[in-house]
């Protein structure tokens, strides 16, 4: 029995913990474009302006890029080198769990439908770097996972999703 329990516990315990993951990053650039000579930024208006978000969620989102390009020693700038573009992208997700087995040993409903099923948006953040010179794409980073639906600290966690993604600029190339 003990060891029976402490498998549930163990499993338990992963499901909490996969559930609540970091965002999935990648990032992909312009292997011919030199990254140090940028040194200031701007919003690229046209792509702000298409943002599929609400108008606190867009502040929070330019807040922690700002904060993040700030960090990396950028300045904001009208005459920028170059232009950061953002894009929040969501799909539906459902997650079922079957939870009939953790269940039956204990129960006497062994072999009932336990069910649970989780749903909600999950959100892909894209950010963007443009050379407004070139009026080409250089660097393109995005995180997948964000889950759109939940309030919980959504500052903190978009704060944290922005650094997550670009942690990954400047490229090592």
């Amino acid at each position: 029995m003990k060891t029976a329990n402490k498998l549930i516990m163990l499993i338990t315990v992963v499901m909490v913990f996969s559930g609540c993951s970091s965002l999935r990053t990648a990032s992909d650039f312009d292997s011919k474009t030199n990254f140090s000579n940028f040194k200031t930024y701007d919003f690229y208006e046209k792509g702000m302006a298409r943002l599929k978000l609400n108008d606190l969620d867009k502040r929070r989102m330019v807040n922690a890029i700002e904060t993040e390009m700030a960090a990396k020693g950028f300045s904001k700038s009208s005459k920028p080198d170059l232009l950061v573009n953002l894009v929040v992208v969501g799909r539906e997700v459902n997650e079922i769990y079957n939870n009939a087995a953790m269940w039956g040993w204990r129960y006497p409903f062994w072999g009932g439908n336990m069910a649970t099923v989780n749903q909600f948006t999950e959100g892909t953040i894209i950010i963007d770097f443009l050379d407004p010179m070139q009026k080409k794409l250089i660097w393109h980073g995005l995180g997948q996972g964000f889950n759109l639906d939940n309030f919980n600290k959504r500052e903190e966690r978009m704060q944290k999703g922005v650094n997550e993604i670009l942690a990954q600029y400047p490229p090592k190339q």
